[in-house]
């Protein structure tokens, strides 16, 4: 992606400069002099890729309030999902800064660092939010799920197990994404370990949600794995059906012409 400045965003989205200032910035913004207000909008906009908006809020608060660690956490945020990397470091350094206690603050920090391929700086401070005994028990789940899918890119699968069983050991609702992510990722590690079996057994735990694609092609993986290539077979032609020409489906379709080669010898 581009590197985008807040002024390019908003030109690229709403025409001239002139369209910009008129019309861009939401006018709970415009309107809000309360910096915690400002950030909690601006949490509000990031799941729904509003990031121009997020910004405009993120900037008011620190404006009006510049050591307001979390306003700078979450303009971290943004700028990483921009691919504005300084500027997202930048922003980390200055939340640590003012408040080294923001353990939240690593974990966007080490997800910073794994978009931009620099995995052992994000171990790093994955692990330094793991070494706050008071942070909770939901968002260590959070941060572990994170760690083991680092470890995975890393090549060590033996350590991304453990970080990834414990993540699993949260409650979670399986209504939060965490839910199916935790079990997801570590039914991969387990695949990639040698391991189809207990990769079975978490991906049992999805039984509750609607067939997903990446989930019926790790099934189709592990039964591959146990030698059931019938099994196999199903799972991964369930995953055309979820996910036609998508990455995932390309994967399957190699795995089936694996199969079938196998079976034709």
């Amino acid at each position: 992606m581009l590197r985008v400045t807040v002024l390019a965003l908003l030109i690229s989205s709403f025409g001239s400069p002139l369209a910009a200032a008129q019309r861009a910035v939401d006018p709970l913004i415009v309107n809000s002099e309360d910096p915690t207000e400002l950030q909690q909008l601006a949490v509000q906009f990031i799941p729904t890729n509003q990031l121009g908006q997020a910004l405009a809020a993120l900037h008011k608060s620190v404006d009006l309030y510049p050591e307001n660690a979390e306003s700078r956490m979450w303009l971290g945020v943004v700028y990483t999902q921009l691919d504005d990397f300084d500027a997202g470091e930048a922003e980390f350094r200055t939340a640590l800064q003012i408040n080294p206690q923001l353990t939240e603050t690593h974990n966007w920090f080490g997800v910073h660092w794994a978009q931009r391929g620099d995995l052992v700086r994000a171990v790093e401070h994955y692990r330094a939010a793991l070494d706050d005994p008071a942070y909770p028990r939901i968002s260590r789940a959070r941060v572990l799920v994170n760690l083991g899918n680092v470890y995975v890119q890393l090549g060590d699968v033996e350590a991304a197990i453990p970080a990834l069983s414990k993540a699993t050991r949260a409650t979670v609702s399986s209504n939060d994404p965490l839910y199916a992510l935790m079990y997801v990722s570590l039914a991969d590690a387990l695949i990639k370990n040698g391991r189809p079996q207990e990769a079975l057994g978490s991906l049992e735990s999805l039984a509750v949600l609607p067939a997903s694609p990446r989930g019926e092609l790790l099934r189709g993986l592990a039964h591959r794995d146990l030698g059931s290539n019938e099994v196999a077979m199903d799972h991964l032609r369930q995953v055309l059906r979820l996910a036609p020409r998508s990455a995932l489906a390309e994967q399957a379709l190699e795995v089936m012409h694996q199969l079938q080669s196998s079976e034709s010898r």
